[in-house]
């Protein structure tokens, strides 16, 4: 019985369907409404028809039920996080319960009748991967864990660290409304579907309106996006920008923020049969990069320093790059931006993507059906979706859902409403999300590679005044002193 009610809860996400007409779903506690009877004019007689069975009623109202490979009945659910935000929201949408109750471990109980476990790192996401490679040695239990794209693959392409979604009766289907990029980020190198997520998280570039009226004439988001539509416009109106303010405005927030837009949209891969390539498109960035560092077209603070913070609020840096979960009430573009100035939103010149969480399944777990249910849960029920984007800074990971929220004029908060001028962020952010392309240009070394090209461009390339060819002889032996396989670019 359990497992035909978590069926028919899977089924009334994905179809969206009545509950009551199929049955009782684990979580609701309200009794279904017996229809009146009909009359017996309306009754056909016995040559007509036979009285279903209740089994046979059963089967024709009930979905085919997903095949749970892995193991089942277990009585602890255990969901892990490095961070207290992602999964207690989860969790909380999923039980009917408030995400403080999650994280304070009230003995909540699965639809199974398992116990509910939270486990958080409380750690930064680059460190969770060694932290749940603890758990698994220690023989600690483990069903759910969440993991950034930026470093999943190693675990996805590790088959004792992550079990296939087909495993848990998910299908290609199941993705049709979710944003491509998402997932791609999800499978492993052999194409295997092994994540998903609830959130696409793309960025798009926030900039002060007033210095853009005042330095670039423009007055909308649109003739702001028109005139930064590509890098080359972009470099262009940078050095315009530092041109007519005698260099006390940078267009860009920093080098990482360019870097961390632009490397999204590289059409070569980096690492190419096992060697490191640095190719014409990095260099270009690297060129762009610093005709606009010598001229002050992108600031020349560090992201994440005080003085990057600063030079939005002082009026020294025009724009940001800005990733979804930035629009929060508390977040950096919040911080970076408060003061006596108006700020606005457009797509920015390319689109790309920037963090974002996957969950994940470990192929030993004993709760399938739980783990399968609460997935459907997160990431296919669309009133779940919606709520997330209320609960927190998230793009729900359904075209469908996220366009309807940008019609209706979504803003997480009042407090980002007022902030952007009552502007529906969601729009540049769902054009950026739908451009996005992963396929065939992801590595496990990516994260690694482009974190020593950004280090060296920066403090070689742009403050020592190294050559580019001195700039790539540091980055090659950075990169193949941290992955020891790969062979140099040359």
């Amino acid at each position: 019985m359990k497992r035909k009610a978590a069926a028919v809860t899977a089924f009334c996400f994905l179809a969206a369907i009545t509950l009551g007409a199929c049955g009782h779903d684990p979580l609701m506690e309200e009794e279904i409404e017996i229809p009146e009877p009909v009359t017996t004019a309306e009754m056909p007689t016995e040559e007509e028809t036979e009285s279903p069975t209740e089994e046979e009623t059963t089967e024709e109202c009930m979905p085919p039920q997903p095949v749970i490979e892995l193991g089942t009945g277990g009585d602890t659910f255990t969901v892990a996080s490095w961070n207290y935000y992602d999964a207690p929201i989860l969790l909380g949408n999923w039980l009917g319960v408030d995400a403080d109750d999650v994280k304070n471990s009230k003995g909540l109980k699965t639809p199974w009748g398992s116990r509910v476990k939270f486990v958080c790192f409380n750690t930064f996401g680059a460190n969770a991967s060694e932290c749940y490679d603890n758990m698994v040695n220690k023989g600690d239990d483990l069903d759910v864990f969440l993991i950034e794209p930026d470093w999943a693959l190693p675990l996805l392409n590790d088959d004792t660290r992550t079990a296939p979604l087909s495993a848990l009766g998910f299908t290609e289907n199941d993705t049709n409304d979710m944003y491509p990029f998402t997932v791609e980020q999800g499978r492993n190198n052999d194409g295997v579907l092994k994540a998903l997520t609830w959130t696409a998280s793309s960025g798009c570039f926030v900039y002060n309106a007033d210095l853009a009226e005042q330095y670039l004439g423009v007055l909308n988001t649109e003739e702001m996006q028109q005139i930064i539509r590509d890098w080359d416009s972009f470099a262009e109106s940078a050095a315009e920008v530092a041109e007519r303010s005698n260099g006390k405005v940078a267009l860009a927030d920093s080098v990482d923020g360019m870097w961390q837009a632009y490397s999204c949209n590289m059409s070569m891969p980096l690492v190419v049969d096992n060697q490191l390539v640095l190719g014409d498109e990095v260099k270009r960035f690297a060129d762009m990069a610093k005709k606009l560092w010598d001229c002050g077209g992108v600031s020349a603070c560090g992201q994440w320093s005080d003085d990057w913070y600063t030079s939005g609020r002082e009026g020294s840096t025009m724009g940001y790059f800005t990733p979804i979960w930035a629009f929060a009430d508390d977040s950096f573009i919040m911080e970076a931006s408060d003061g006596e100035y108006s700020w606005s939103v457009c797509e920015g010149p390319a689109p790309y993507w920037w963090g974002g969480t996957l969950i994940a399944v470990d192929p030993h777990t004993d709760n399938g059906d739980e783990a399968r249910d609460f997935i459907v849960s997160a990431v296919l029920d669309r009133e779940n979706l919606r709520k997330c984007a209320s609960q927190d800074a998230y793009l729900p990971n359904s075209v469908t859902e996220s366009m309807e929220l940008a019609s209706e004029g979504f803003v997480y908060s009042s407090k980002v409403s007022e902030h952007f001028g009552g502007q529906c962020y969601f729009e540049p952010l769902i054009t950026n999300a739908r451009s996005l392309d992963l396929k065939h240009n992801l590595s496990e070394y990516d994260s690694g590679i482009k974190s020593s090209i950004l280090k060296y461009l920066v403090e070689s390339y742009l403050k020592e005044g190294y050559s580019w060819d001195e700039t790539v002889s540091r980055i090659d032996e950075d990169v193949c002193y941290t992955f020891p396989t790969l062979d140099a670019s040359h």
